[in-house]
């Protein structure tokens, strides 16, 4: 899921073909800026999130920070809700067609839409939204913060698809099939520093509590409304609650280079729900590990992370075209006179089996202002759609 760096708005809207039902893409714009990196980097704000343990890791002055964010990401897989504004656009000439009783209009209507089904089938669109508030305090040995959040995910894609010109004028066929999940989460991170040979270790967990809803809806594209508010709000069904954990440690190699591991749902959880097309849907929270290294001094910042598990997608069984992500990022950050943060990075899927498309490399860049206030900018682009940004403001001392 992903929540903002120090701040008491953020606002984000992405378009990222590559992330289908996986793990929210993004936390907050620094790390995003940065190439999404934070395990080793994360400040008293996003720790909750990114490595509870850099709590009591950081090396800023910083002992306090407050964060209200929201922020709404948006994934269209090679150009879906085009294709759907092109078939809704013929459809009508179609029925204009019908009423002016013109069969060659209605044959070429009907086989272009046909031809528009065919560039639509396996395609998947992902809208995510997110909003989280944390209170983070860090001391010289514990520290700890209070965060909540909560966090929509879904996929949608084409069902019963048509494949003649009889079926594709038909509102049976060509349906838009959306099914993802909503979670609110409560947790509570409290985090401890240790020297050990002359090393400084930090430990930190988080325990917390979701509540989980499913969401599913099913139109058929001739109708449909494919804004992003449109996808977000649809049927919901509540799936319970449940408690698990998130841990993570973080050991001072030397006075500028940290190593970072977090391990994310300790105790997993998998639900289950039936859509609107009857079909039954997993929900699953699986145990995700990723590990980061960074090297930091006061003037540069840079860092990599690496998914240790292949993280696939939170929601299976109602749709198909869910992504498996195993993701290296790369980030770097350069103070100019502390009034100014520049920032670029890069963020690779390197699972197993994924498509050339999935494959490609998304690049960013971010700047950080300080303005008697943090402003923070960062921008995505990948292959194609993908592409996106994140803004933030907000303060901490």
């Amino acid at each position: 899921m992903k929540v903002i760096k120090s701040g008491f708005c953020a606002v984000a809207l992405v378009l990222s073909s590559q992330s289908v039902m996986a793990a929210p893409f993004a936390y907050e714009a620094r790390s995003l800026g940065m190439g999404n990196i934070g395990v080793a980097t994360a400040d008293i704000a996003t720790a909750p999130f990114m490595n509870p343990a850099m709590l009591s890791f950081q090396k800023s002055d910083d002992d306090f920070s407050l964060l209200l964010a929201a922020g709404a990401f948006f994934s269209d897989n090679n150009g879906m809700i085009d294709n759907i504004d092109q078939f809704q656009v013929v459809s009508a000439a179609y029925d204009a067609a019908v009423i002016a009783n013109d069969i060659p209009a209605q044959l070429a209507a009907a086989t272009d839409m046909l031809a528009i089904t065919q560039q639509l089938d396996g395609k998947a669109l992902a809208p995510e939204a997110t909003a989280g508030v944390v209170i983070g305090m860090a001391g010289e040995v514990y520290s700890m913060a209070v965060s909540a959040r909560s966090d929509v995910i879904i996929a949608g894609g084409l069902t019963n698809v048509a494949i003649n010109i009889v079926d594709v004028v038909d509102p049976a066929f060509n349906v838009l099939t959306i099914a993802g999940v909503k979670t609110s989460e409560v947790g509570l991170s409290i985090a401890r520093s240790f020297e050990i040979m002359d090393s400084k270790i930090s430990i930190g967990v988080t325990p917390k509590t979701v509540n989980v809803e499913a969401l599913s809806h099913s139109e058929s594209i001739t109708t449909s409304n494919t804004d992003a508010s449109s996808l977000l709000d649809q049927g919901v069904q509540d799936l319970g609650d449940f408690t698990t954990m998130d841990l993570g440690i973080v050991i001072g190699l030397t006075n500028h280079i940290q190593l970072g591991v977090m391990a994310k749902n300790l105790i997993e959880e998998e639900m289950t729900f039936l859509t609107t097309t009857g079909g039954i849907a997993t929900v699953t929270f699986d145990t995700q590990l990723k590990a980061g290294l960074a090297y930091s001094n006061e003037f540069i910042t840079i860092g990599a992370d690496l998914d240790l598990t292949e993280n696939a997608s939170i929601i299976s069984g109602g749709l198909s075209g869910g992504l498996i992500k195993k993701n290296m990022s790369l980030g770097m950050e350069i103070d100019v006179f502390d009034i100014a943060q520049l920032r670029v990075g890069m963020v690779k899927n390197v699972a197993n089996g994924i498509s050339v498309e999935a494959q490609q490399p998304l690049y960013t860049a971010g700047v950080g202002l300080w303005l008697g206030f943090n402003l923070d900018i960062a921008a995505i682009k990948g292959e194609g759609d993908s592409a996106g940004a994140f803004v933030q403001a907000g303060f901490k001392f």
